[in-house]
Protein backbone atom coordinates (compact mmCIF):
# COMPACT_ATOMS: atom_id res chain seq x y z
CA UNK A 1 0.00 0.00 0.00
CA UNK A 2 1.30 3.67 -0.95
CA UNK A 3 2.61 5.87 1.85
CA UNK A 4 -0.20 7.51 4.07
CA UNK A 5 0.17 11.36 3.36
CA UNK A 6 -0.53 13.70 6.19
CA UNK A 7 -2.93 16.78 6.53
CA UNK A 8 -1.41 19.90 8.19
CA UNK A 9 -3.47 18.87 11.03
CA UNK A 10 -2.50 15.48 11.33
CA UNK A 11 1.01 16.53 10.89
CA UNK A 12 0.22 19.11 13.93
CA UNK A 13 -1.55 16.08 16.22
CA UNK A 14 2.01 14.22 15.23
CA UNK A 15 3.99 17.38 16.46
CA UNK A 16 1.98 17.67 19.48
CA UNK A 17 2.11 13.72 20.60
CA UNK A 18 6.12 13.69 20.01
CA UNK A 19 6.99 16.77 21.82
CA UNK A 20 4.13 15.42 24.87
CA UNK A 21 5.71 12.18 24.54
CA UNK A 22 9.37 12.56 24.61
CA UNK A 23 8.76 14.73 27.87
CA UNK A 24 6.60 11.86 29.59
CA UNK A 25 9.39 8.87 28.23
CA UNK A 26 12.38 10.99 29.27
CA UNK A 27 10.93 11.83 32.46
CA UNK A 28 9.71 8.23 33.39
CA UNK A 29 13.23 6.62 31.68
CA UNK A 30 14.63 8.78 35.05
CA UNK A 31 12.24 7.71 37.10
CA UNK A 32 13.30 3.77 36.45
CA UNK A 33 16.71 4.00 37.18
CA UNK A 34 18.09 4.98 33.18
CA UNK A 35 20.79 6.70 33.40
CA UNK A 36 20.36 7.51 29.55
CA UNK A 37 16.96 8.62 29.16
CA UNK A 38 16.93 9.62 25.32
CA UNK A 39 16.96 5.99 24.64
CA UNK A 40 12.78 6.21 25.71
CA UNK A 41 11.95 9.60 23.20
CA UNK A 42 13.76 7.88 20.50
CA UNK A 43 11.45 4.89 20.67
CA UNK A 44 8.89 7.05 20.79
CA UNK A 45 9.38 9.09 17.91
CA UNK A 46 9.98 6.58 15.64
CA UNK A 47 7.17 4.35 17.32
CA UNK A 48 4.46 7.27 16.08
CA UNK A 49 3.64 5.85 12.63
CA UNK A 50 0.38 7.26 10.35
CA UNK A 51 -1.88 4.40 12.26
CA UNK A 52 -2.44 2.83 15.67
CA UNK A 53 -1.83 -0.41 13.91
CA UNK A 54 1.38 0.48 11.79
CA UNK A 55 2.33 1.92 15.79
CA UNK A 56 1.92 -1.44 17.25
CA UNK A 57 3.74 -3.34 14.71
CA UNK A 58 6.55 -0.75 14.80
CA UNK A 59 6.24 -0.80 18.89
CA UNK A 60 6.73 -5.04 18.95
CA UNK A 61 9.42 -4.67 15.90
CA UNK A 62 11.20 -2.17 18.11
CA UNK A 63 11.04 -3.98 21.49
CA UNK A 64 12.06 -7.60 20.10
CA UNK A 65 14.70 -6.81 18.10
CA UNK A 66 15.94 -4.55 20.44
CA UNK A 67 16.18 -7.49 23.19
CA UNK A 68 17.30 -9.94 20.55
CA UNK A 69 19.72 -7.19 19.42
CA UNK A 70 21.34 -6.93 23.21
CA UNK A 71 20.90 -10.70 24.20
CA UNK A 72 23.17 -11.35 20.85
CA UNK A 73 26.43 -9.02 22.39
CA UNK A 74 25.65 -10.05 25.48
CA UNK A 75 26.29 -13.44 24.69
CA UNK A 76 28.89 -13.17 21.32
CA UNK A 77 30.26 -10.24 22.36
CA UNK A 78 30.92 -9.93 26.35
CA UNK A 79 34.73 -9.07 26.16
CA UNK A 80 35.01 -7.49 22.26
CA UNK A 81 35.28 -4.40 20.67
CA UNK A 82 33.54 -2.48 18.23
CA UNK A 83 35.31 -2.74 15.13
CA UNK A 84 34.13 -3.69 11.43
CA UNK A 85 34.76 -7.65 11.45
CA UNK A 86 33.26 -7.44 14.92
CA UNK A 87 29.87 -5.88 14.08
CA UNK A 88 30.25 -7.76 10.69
CA UNK A 89 30.61 -11.05 12.73
CA UNK A 90 27.50 -10.63 15.48
CA UNK A 91 25.46 -8.98 13.09
CA UNK A 92 25.27 -11.82 10.78
CA UNK A 93 25.05 -14.58 13.53
CA UNK A 94 22.43 -12.27 15.62
CA UNK A 95 19.87 -12.40 12.11
CA UNK A 96 20.01 -15.73 10.78
CA UNK A 97 17.97 -17.16 13.43
CA UNK A 98 15.31 -14.56 12.96
CA UNK A 99 15.70 -14.74 9.55
CA UNK A 100 14.76 -18.48 9.18
CA UNK A 101 11.84 -17.62 11.63
CA UNK A 102 10.55 -15.24 9.06
CA UNK A 103 10.95 -12.18 11.38
CA UNK A 104 10.00 -8.67 8.91
CA UNK A 105 12.29 -6.55 8.02
CA UNK A 106 11.77 -3.73 10.43
CA UNK A 107 12.60 -6.72 13.06
CA UNK A 108 15.59 -7.52 11.16
CA UNK A 109 16.49 -3.60 10.62
CA UNK A 110 15.97 -2.91 14.95
CA UNK A 111 18.41 -5.81 15.62
CA UNK A 112 21.21 -4.65 13.49
CA UNK A 113 20.72 -1.55 14.55
CA UNK A 114 21.02 -2.45 18.51
CA UNK A 115 23.24 -4.87 17.83
CA UNK A 116 25.95 -2.10 16.32
CA UNK A 117 25.18 0.27 19.02
CA UNK A 118 25.26 -2.22 22.12
CA UNK A 119 28.45 -3.31 20.77
CA UNK A 120 30.11 0.25 20.59
CA UNK A 121 28.49 2.08 23.71
CA UNK A 122 28.18 -1.06 26.50
CA UNK A 123 31.95 -0.74 27.25
CA UNK A 124 32.11 2.85 27.44
CA UNK A 125 28.33 2.91 28.97
CA UNK A 126 27.83 1.00 31.74
CA UNK A 127 24.48 -0.20 31.37
CA UNK A 128 23.49 0.76 28.11
CA UNK A 129 22.29 -2.30 26.82
CA UNK A 130 19.54 -2.97 29.83
CA UNK A 131 18.61 0.67 29.77
CA UNK A 132 17.89 0.54 26.16
CA UNK A 133 15.45 -2.50 26.43
CA UNK A 134 13.96 -0.60 29.90
CA UNK A 135 13.75 2.84 27.61
CA UNK A 136 12.64 1.01 24.23
CA UNK A 137 9.56 -0.44 26.08
CA UNK A 138 8.69 3.21 28.01
CA UNK A 139 8.55 5.14 24.82
CA UNK A 140 7.00 2.58 22.41
CA UNK A 141 4.23 2.37 25.81
CA UNK A 142 3.39 5.87 25.91
CA UNK A 143 3.50 6.59 22.55
CA UNK A 144 0.86 3.90 21.76
CA UNK A 145 -1.02 5.05 24.68
CA UNK A 146 -0.77 9.12 22.98
CA UNK A 147 -2.02 7.35 20.00
CA UNK A 148 -5.04 5.88 21.17
CA UNK A 149 -5.88 8.52 23.38
CA UNK A 150 -5.22 11.46 22.39
CA UNK A 151 -7.01 12.24 19.01
CA UNK A 152 -6.40 9.02 17.11
CA UNK A 153 -5.88 8.72 13.16
CA UNK A 154 -8.81 8.60 11.37
CA UNK A 155 -8.78 9.01 7.64
CA UNK A 156 -12.30 8.32 7.30
CA UNK A 157 -13.14 11.92 6.35
CA UNK A 158 -10.75 12.29 3.36
CA UNK A 159 -12.26 9.12 2.03
CA UNK A 160 -15.52 9.74 2.08
CA UNK A 161 -14.69 13.27 0.35
CA UNK A 162 -12.85 11.50 -2.33
CA UNK A 163 -15.80 8.86 -3.15
CA UNK A 164 -18.47 11.53 -2.76
CA UNK A 165 -17.44 14.38 -5.58
CA UNK A 166 -17.45 10.57 -8.02
CA UNK A 167 -21.08 10.18 -8.91
CA UNK A 168 -21.87 14.15 -10.44
CA UNK A 169 -18.42 13.26 -12.41
CA UNK A 170 -19.99 10.00 -13.98
CA UNK A 171 -23.21 12.23 -14.38
CA UNK A 172 -20.67 14.59 -16.47
CA UNK A 173 -19.51 11.97 -19.10
CA UNK A 174 -22.44 10.69 -19.69
CA UNK A 175 -23.45 14.55 -20.77
CA UNK A 176 -20.45 14.64 -22.44
CA UNK A 177 -21.13 11.64 -24.58
CA UNK A 178 -24.60 13.65 -25.23
CA UNK A 179 -22.43 16.54 -26.56
CA UNK A 180 -20.20 14.14 -28.56
CA UNK A 181 -23.10 12.96 -30.42
CA UNK A 182 -24.81 16.04 -30.70
CA UNK A 183 -21.75 17.30 -32.66
CA UNK A 184 -21.96 14.26 -35.03
CA UNK A 185 -19.65 11.76 -33.23
CA UNK A 186 -16.51 14.08 -34.42
CA UNK A 187 -13.16 11.22 -34.23
CA UNK A 188 -11.05 13.55 -32.71
CA UNK A 189 -12.49 13.45 -29.60
CA UNK A 190 -11.23 13.33 -25.45
CA UNK A 191 -13.91 10.81 -23.91
CA UNK A 192 -11.03 8.14 -23.25
CA UNK A 193 -8.69 10.70 -22.20
CA UNK A 194 -11.05 12.50 -19.85
CA UNK A 195 -12.24 9.04 -18.52
CA UNK A 196 -9.24 7.69 -18.01
CA UNK A 197 -8.26 10.39 -15.12
CA UNK A 198 -11.77 9.85 -13.80
CA UNK A 199 -10.88 5.86 -13.45
CA UNK A 200 -7.19 6.85 -11.64
CA UNK A 201 -9.38 9.01 -9.58
CA UNK A 202 -11.70 5.92 -8.79
CA UNK A 203 -8.66 3.92 -8.45
CA UNK A 204 -7.08 6.64 -5.65
CA UNK A 205 -10.63 6.60 -3.68
CA UNK A 206 -10.54 2.64 -3.05
CA UNK A 207 -6.97 3.24 -1.69
CA UNK A 208 -7.86 5.99 0.49
CA UNK A 209 -10.80 3.68 1.56
CA UNK A 210 -8.38 0.89 2.46
CA UNK A 211 -5.76 3.75 4.18
CA UNK A 212 -8.86 4.63 6.38
CA UNK A 213 -10.01 1.14 7.51
CA UNK A 214 -6.47 0.39 8.30
CA UNK A 215 -7.09 4.00 10.50
CA UNK A 216 -9.88 2.23 12.43
CA UNK A 217 -7.88 -0.81 13.69
CA UNK A 218 -7.52 -0.66 17.45
CA UNK A 219 -8.81 2.46 17.14
CA UNK A 220 -11.11 3.42 20.25
CA UNK A 221 -13.35 6.23 18.49
CA UNK A 222 -13.98 3.85 15.29
CA UNK A 223 -17.78 2.93 15.76
CA UNK A 224 -19.47 5.83 13.98
CA UNK A 225 -16.82 5.61 10.90
CA UNK A 226 -16.58 1.69 9.92
CA UNK A 227 -20.66 1.89 8.93
CA UNK A 228 -19.75 5.29 7.02
CA UNK A 229 -16.71 3.98 5.73
CA UNK A 230 -18.60 0.45 4.44
CA UNK A 231 -21.52 2.92 3.03
CA UNK A 232 -18.92 4.39 1.04
CA UNK A 233 -17.68 1.10 -0.04
CA UNK A 234 -20.54 -0.23 -1.59
CA UNK A 235 -21.15 3.18 -2.88
CA UNK A 236 -17.38 2.75 -4.78
CA UNK A 237 -18.48 -0.73 -6.00
CA UNK A 238 -21.78 0.71 -7.70
CA UNK A 239 -20.07 3.17 -9.29
CA UNK A 240 -17.19 0.94 -10.84
CA UNK A 241 -20.21 -0.71 -12.11
CA UNK A 242 -22.10 2.48 -13.44
CA UNK A 243 -18.31 2.86 -14.89
CA UNK A 244 -18.25 -0.06 -16.55
CA UNK A 245 -21.60 0.50 -18.62
CA UNK A 246 -20.15 4.03 -19.97
CA UNK A 247 -16.82 3.20 -21.39
CA UNK A 248 -18.87 0.21 -22.88
CA UNK A 249 -21.79 2.54 -24.43
CA UNK A 250 -19.00 5.12 -25.50
CA UNK A 251 -17.18 1.98 -27.25
CA UNK A 252 -20.26 1.08 -28.87
CA UNK A 253 -21.37 4.37 -30.05
CA UNK A 254 -17.55 5.14 -31.63
CA UNK A 255 -17.84 1.85 -33.18
CA UNK A 256 -21.26 2.37 -34.71
CA UNK A 257 -20.55 6.22 -36.15
CA UNK A 258 -17.19 4.35 -38.10
CA UNK A 259 -19.75 2.09 -39.97
CA UNK A 260 -21.82 4.54 -41.35
CA UNK A 261 -24.84 3.70 -40.19
CA UNK A 262 -25.58 5.63 -36.96
CA UNK A 263 -27.85 8.51 -38.99
CA UNK A 264 -28.41 11.76 -37.52
CA UNK A 265 -32.10 10.29 -36.52
CA UNK A 266 -30.22 7.54 -33.99
CA UNK A 267 -27.81 10.34 -32.83
CA UNK A 268 -30.55 12.03 -31.83
CA UNK A 269 -32.10 9.56 -30.06
CA UNK A 270 -29.00 8.46 -28.32
CA UNK A 271 -28.68 12.18 -27.12
CA UNK A 272 -31.91 11.87 -25.43
CA UNK A 273 -31.15 8.05 -24.30
CA UNK A 274 -27.90 9.45 -22.67
CA UNK A 275 -29.08 12.83 -21.14
CA UNK A 276 -32.26 10.77 -19.58
CA UNK A 277 -28.99 8.04 -18.07
CA UNK A 278 -27.07 12.01 -17.00
CA UNK A 279 -30.73 12.80 -15.71
CA UNK A 280 -31.46 9.67 -13.81
CA UNK A 281 -27.47 9.36 -11.95
CA UNK A 282 -28.06 12.80 -10.62
CA UNK A 283 -31.67 12.09 -8.84
CA UNK A 284 -30.07 8.85 -7.95
CA UNK A 285 -27.02 10.96 -6.58
CA UNK A 286 -29.69 13.19 -4.39
CA UNK A 287 -30.92 10.15 -3.16
CA UNK A 288 -34.12 10.57 -5.08
CA UNK A 289 -36.14 7.57 -6.43
CA UNK A 290 -35.23 6.23 -10.07
CA UNK A 291 -38.67 5.95 -12.31
CA UNK A 292 -38.42 3.74 -15.13
CA UNK A 293 -36.59 5.15 -18.09
CA UNK A 294 -38.04 5.31 -21.73
CA UNK A 295 -35.48 4.79 -24.06
CA UNK A 296 -35.83 6.39 -27.83
CA UNK A 297 -36.09 3.09 -30.14
CA UNK A 298 -33.40 3.30 -32.81
CA UNK A 299 -33.77 -0.01 -33.95
CA UNK A 300 -30.78 -1.40 -36.63
CA UNK A 301 -27.78 -3.61 -36.54
CA UNK A 302 -27.49 -6.08 -33.60
CA UNK A 303 -23.97 -5.64 -33.12
CA UNK A 304 -24.61 -1.77 -31.52
CA UNK A 305 -27.74 -1.23 -31.08
CA UNK A 306 -28.62 -4.10 -28.50
CA UNK A 307 -25.32 -4.01 -26.93
CA UNK A 308 -25.85 -0.22 -26.16
CA UNK A 309 -29.88 -0.73 -25.16
CA UNK A 310 -28.69 -3.53 -22.99
CA UNK A 311 -25.75 -1.24 -20.96
CA UNK A 312 -28.25 1.54 -21.05
CA UNK A 313 -30.67 -1.00 -18.82
CA UNK A 314 -28.02 -2.17 -16.56
CA UNK A 315 -26.64 1.32 -15.61
CA UNK A 316 -30.44 2.42 -14.21
CA UNK A 317 -31.15 -1.66 -13.13
CA UNK A 318 -27.87 -0.92 -11.26
CA UNK A 319 -28.93 2.13 -9.82
CA UNK A 320 -32.56 1.00 -8.91
CA UNK A 321 -30.98 -2.09 -6.61
CA UNK A 322 -28.43 -0.46 -5.03
CA UNK A 323 -29.71 2.75 -3.24
CA UNK A 324 -27.54 5.98 -2.39
CA UNK A 325 -25.73 6.40 1.15
CA UNK A 326 -27.00 9.41 2.88
CA UNK A 327 -24.43 12.04 2.08
CA UNK A 328 -22.66 13.05 5.29
CA UNK A 329 -23.05 16.72 6.50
Amino acid sequence: MNKIKLTIPEKISLILKMVIGSAISWELAILFGSKYPYLGPISLILCLQATIIKSIRFGIARIVGTIIGVASVSILASSLHANGWSIAGIMLISLIIPLLLRANGTILHQIALSVMLVLEFEHKLHGYGLDRIRDSIIGVGVALLLHVYLNPPNFTKRAIVQVEVIPNKLADKLKSLATWLKAGAPQKNYFNPDFNLLRKEMIEAEKQIQKAQLSLKYNPVSKKSKPLLYEREFLLKTLNAVSADITVLFKVMDDWSKTGDLTKERMEAWVQNFSSLESSLRNWNEGKAITEVEFKETGSSENFYSPAMWHAHHLISTLKQCPRPPKSS
